[in-house]
């Protein structure tokens, strides 16, 4: 089934390729600039949280936008990129909700390692439920911990291959371009080209949490 979920993301993913680089290119351009122009501010601040805090509510956007977009398509609705863009605005907050929590129980989990792992998997749904199920928080946690029973194994060996290659190919570039010191332009546009990889992570989490929602999976 892995193979099945991989090839039907691939699929759509290629067919809506421009409009979903459209979508996490021209967010990734907007908060990457405020980065670039706002981070000499915090030169004397360790970690620059408030700018990593700014690029994650970035990726946020991003994730809402591509997953009503999804949404749309799935729905044979056209959603122009601008449009899932300003719709995608108001569940940024509640989106950020469920990441917090989610990340709050895998942090947890990753004391022990395999249980953060499990976590992960189990409630990696959750957005899907939030947005396209439009479920409050608590039961998008909830039915995204039950939705995901019998697909464990599918979705640790999507996600890991996935961001794995993403990791194996940033440490190549990174090592190549000798892009370790600093900011500069070069770590710009590397950064805006992998943008749209998490367009691909979602459309292969939406196919699952598709199966799962016409196909609940018995514990």
């Amino acid at each position: 089934m892995l193979y099945t979920f991989l090839k039907d993301s691939a699929q759509f993913f290629r067919q809506h390729f421009i409009a979903l680089t459209l979508i996490t290119m021209g967010l990734g351009l907007v908060f990457e600039l405020l980065f670039a122009l706002l981070r000499g501010a915090f030169v004397d601040m360790p970690y620059a949280w408030p700018l990593l805090l700014m690029q994650w509510v970035g990726g946020v956007w991003a994730t809402a936008a591509v997953v009503l977009y999804v949404r749309s398509s799935l729905n044979n609705q056209y959603l122009p990129p601008k449009d899932a863009i300003t719709q995608a605005l108001p569940w940024v907050l509640p989106l950020a909700g469920v990441q917090l929590l989610t990340g709050l129980a895998v942090g947890l989990g990753l004391l022990l390692i395999v249980p953060g792992i499990y976590f992960g998997v189990k409630l990696v749904l959750a957005t899907f439920y939030l947005i396209d199920g439009r479920e409050p928080i608590p039961d998008a946690l909830r039915k995204a911990w039950i939705g995901s029973t019998g697909y464990g194994w599918i979705i640790f060996g999507g996600y890991a291959l996935i961001y794995g290659l993403l990791l194996l190919l940033s440490q190549v570039i990174i090592g190549s371009l000798n892009l370790t010191a600093g900011y500069g332009p070069v770590n710009f546009i590397v950064a805006l080209i992998f943008k749209p990889v998490g367009a691909f992570a979602l459309v292969f989490g939406y196919r699952i949490y598709s199966e799962a929602r016409k196909q609940p999976a018995k514990p």
